[in-house]
């Protein structure tokens, strides 16, 4: 789950890839990006609780002008919007961000994890990247409510990769 997020099913011989991403853009739900986003337009819609604004703009640079530069001038506007992320995760005691991380969350399950509502009852469903590691409870609680089993968190996925292949180059 995180920027370039998508969802599969190994069913046993192969990998079932059910929806096809097209890209941070558009579809992904829960990720820095979308949840860097999330508090952007509610800070200006003046959506988010007053004391999160003053440390929001107390951390970052929420000058419009800059905001625009950076998501229309620069280049990867998706990890500009990511570096937000930090902050929803230093402030998860407000009811508020953890509403803002559930909602993303929520999202995510709908249009990716509930594509294979088919066999989520015979499987738990992983989770590896740091917005869902940073995400448990949230994401435990809307399995809860979605009626799927969650498996395992992998913070940074690339170290399982390195272990498991460095394993298989010793044999």
């Amino acid at each position: 789950m995180g920027t370039g997020s998508n969802c599969s099913y190994f069913n046993g011989t192969s990998v079932e890839q059910r929806v096809k991403s097209l890209g941070y853009s558009v579809m992904d739900d829960a990720s820095g990006n979308y949840f860097g986003k999330q508090l952007i337009r509610d800070y200006y819609f003046n959506h988010m609780p007053q004391h999160l604004k003053v440390s929001l703009a107390e951390k970052y640079n929420m000058d419009s002008d800059f905001i625009k530069y950076n998501l229309y001038k620069q280049p990867n506007p998706n990890a500009y919007l990511a570096s937000f992320a930090e902050f929803m995760f230093l402030n998860k005691d407000s009811e508020y961000i953890v509403n803002v991380i559930k909602v993303g969350i929520r999202l995510f399950a709908k249009n990716m994890i509930m594509q294979y509502k088919d066999v989520l009852q015979a499987v738990p469903v992983h989770f590896a990247g740091s917005i869902a590691f940073f995400s448990q409870d949230e994401i435990k609680e809307v399995a809860k409510e979605l009626d799927f089993t969650v498996g395992n968190f992998e913070r940074r996925p690339i170290e399982g990769l390195v272990n498991y292949h460095s394993k298989q180059l010793s044999k």
